[in-house]
């Protein structure tokens, strides 16, 4: 089972934690496909790691405006 950290100690560092989610589900996804030899096994983790990329990207863009 995967967990997910977002125990940041600074806003900066919540893009990173979700990248890392990220990361952590694509290498889920990967893994799946490969013992079920079946290459759309993990598919739902690949999407799932999209939506923290994306959400990522957005508080990116959120600290940047703050921090102008």
């Amino acid at each position: 089972m995967q967990t997910i950290n977002l125990n940041v100690t600074a806003p900066e560092q919540t893009s990173a934690a979700l990248r890392a989610a990220a990361q952590a589900y694509r290498e889920s996804s990967s893994e799946l496909a490969a013992a079920w030899q079946d290459p759309n096994a993990g598919k739902v983790w690949d999407k799932l790691a999209d939506v923290f990329d994306a959400a990522a990207n957005r508080c990116d863009a959120t600290i940047a405006k703050h921090f102008k």
